[in-house]
């Protein structure tokens, strides 16, 4: 029996609401992941400034090698992993005069900034920058894995938290701003939400207190004649504790951390899209994933849960 559950916040600036687990069965699930193959150097680079970067990136991509794991499903039990203890929350916010989320006017005009405005309520901050938005919305065989829009099949975070540092850089060019972000806290932020109620390829998140992140990830770095990037890849570790929500909704997004200042080491999540072999028949998995830096204050909610409907469309300062 799904378990009704309602949530509270001290947030005042938009509707509160109570939230009912979808009437779905919980169901953890066996599957097989892609890790990064555990090997002495904790750092790669590949350098496509140079003659040769390709096949280095191709060698690279056979380094995956597949662990079984037990995912669990959170489903019923929401309210027990926040962003400030576990670095993932699930919350119930339903965007109102959203029709359409794979149109790509209404997701600048209207799901974007009710996005922003839903990350600034949770976590107080002051400065919020959305630098980046993916929908993903094919099929996950072998043709399309590679493809940038297909689900991501391997563990991983976007960032290192020197790759965030350097991408933050990038992103406020300002240095008055950028010294004072730094003398606060720098979150960066995915919000990841279903276009559709997620049956195949649904995405897996990895407790951060499981995390070693001494041992367990490896720094990549992508240099560019630009400049370069860096995300990391993880090895696997037996002690990770990977979670999902069972039949998410699109008005149940994942908020997740890729980095945080005043973290212990960064907390660089990982996460990875993941096999059901339940619904491997189903249709490709469609969401869309949004990306957020924000900066100085933070004052995480006192509740250990939260639901927020979000008001019209709403835009952050």
């Amino acid at each position: 029996m799904a378990t009704t559950l309602t949530l509270t916040t001290a947030i005042t600036s938009t509707s509160i609401v109570d939230i009912e687990s979808v009437g779905e069965e919980k169901r953890d699930i066996t599957t097989l992941l892609n890790y990064w193959k555990r090997l002495e150097n904790r750092s790669i680079s590949v350098d496509f400034s140079t003659p040769g970067a390709q096949e280095r990136l191709d060698e690279l991509s056979n380094l995956n090698e597949a662990h079984t794991v037990l995912i669990h499903d959170v489903r019923g039990d929401e309210s027990k992993y926040t962003l400030e203890r576990n670095g993932f929350q699930y919350v119930h916010h339903h965007v109102k005069e959203l029709e359409d989320c794979s149109n790509e006017e209404q997701v600048r005009e209207v799901l974007l900034p009710a996005t922003e405005e839903l990350v600034k309520q949770i976590t107080g901050a002051t400065k919020i920058v959305t630098f980046a938005h993916r929908i993903r919305c094919f099929a996950t065989d072998e043709r399309q894995l590679a493809a940038s829009q297909a689900p991501a099949h391997d563990v991983h975070s976007d960032f290192t938290s020197s790759g965030a540092m350097e991408h933050l850089k990038d992103i406020i060019q300002d240095q008055a701003e950028f010294n004072r972000l730094l003398d606060g806290r720098i979150l960066a932020i995915n919000v990841w939400r279903p276009l559709k109620q997620i049956r195949k390829d649904p995405l897996a998140v990895c407790d951060w207190r499981s995390v070693d992140s001494e041992t367990d990830l490896v720094a990549n770095r992508m240099i560019f004649s630009h400049g370069w990037k860096e995300l990391a890849k993880a090895n696997f570790n037996p002690k990770h504790m990977w979670y999902y929500l069972g039949g998410q909704m699109p008005n149940e997004p994942l908020l997740f951390k890729q980095f945080d200042s005043k973290a212990k080491d960064g907390m660089n999540l990982p996460h990875t899209a993941f096999v059901d072999l339940k619904y491997i028949e189903c249709n490709p998995r469609e969401s869309i994933e949004i990306k957020i830096i924000l900066g100085r204050a933070y004052y995480p909610a006192k509740t250990v849960g939260l639901t927020v409907q979000a008001v019209g469309n709403t835009a952050s300062n």
